[in-house]
């Protein structure tokens, strides 16, 4: 008797692969394929990148208990800052976002796993973020098919709230090799390109593209950085959603679905067999 063949996961579910899922262009989405980020324009309005600071500023100078800090070699990060509401936490779900987040995660199954902000002072000696041969981080894991289908498991989206510029080595996101300049001068680092970001705007980029943030001329520079993972992905540490947040983006379907718990499959994907089963 011939054993019957199980069904393919394929047969069961529509696993939303992404790639009707998107507005973005073929050039967009060769062009982040080849580098490893984009930058999109125009995000914030100047009253909402206004309003951002004001509360970056007021929560790094008395950071309320749902407000993780760290501090490193001139660097201030503020951890879970959708917590403070108002542009902050509209920054997260903002329609360009979603859209390339559906072309470049999973379909649909992407959630924030986390949210901070990033205080750089002038003196800070910039740092790069490891690639993808300087780390296991399986979560930093990129992919993509000849189809077109993307497999990027970690996205961050940097935005500065006034015009600055971040250092990336383009196309390290594929490196296999480790980078040759752990501990050098970044300036000696002939790879190295500075990508001029303008105030309110982002740069969306693979997890593993390795990077830095430029320090200002003077001052202090506050970057706004959220993080997306997969469906599955559970969220940083210190960054789950407190209820009163998930209570006052109930009524909001993009804000939602990105705080939604980690799942593989999300409502909705299941398709019924032929058996009707």
């Amino acid at each position: 008797m011939v054993e019957p063949t199980p069904p393919k996961e394929e047969d069961v579910y529509n696993l939303q692969v992404g790639l009707g899922d998107t507005t973005l262009t073929h050039e967009a989405k060769h062009f982040f394929d080849v580098t490893g980020y984009r930058v999109l324009q125009d995000l914030l309005t100047d009253a909402q990148r206004r309003e951002a600071v004001e509360q970056i500023t007021m929560c790094a100078q008395s950071p309320p208990p749902s407000i993780q800090t760290r501090s490193c070699d001139g660097t201030r990060e503020l951890s879970n800052i959708i917590e403070l509401g108002g542009a902050v936490e509209h920054a997260m779900a903002l329609d360009s976002v979603i859209d390339h987040l559906a072309a470049f995660v999973w379909g649909h199954q992407f959630r924030l796993v986390g949210s901070k902000a990033i205080l750089v002072d002038a003196e800070t000696r910039p740092k790069l973020s490891p690639g993808p041969a300087d780390t296991h981080r399986r979560y930093a894991t990129y992919r993509c098919a000849g189809d077109g289908q993307f497999r990027c498991l970690m996205i961050t989206f940097l935005i500065p709230t006034s015009e600055a510029t971040l250092l990336v080595i383009p196309s390290s996101h594929k490196a296999n090799l480790p980078l040759p300049c752990d501990g050098a001068d970044l300036t000696a680092i002939p790879a190295l390109e500075e990508i001029p970001v303008p105030q309110g705007s982002a740069l969306l980029c693979s997890e593993s593209l390795a990077r830095a943030i430029k320090p200002p001329a003077s001052g202090t520079a506050v970057w706004l950085a959220y993080q997306y993972g997969t469906s599955y992905m559970v969220n940083w540490p210190g960054c789950d959603p407190s209820p009163e947040l998930l209570a006052r983006t109930s009524s909001d379907p993009a804000k939602s679905h990105l705080l939604l718990e980690p799942y593989y499959h999300p409502p909705g994907s299941y398709r019924r067999q032929d058996d009707g089963s």
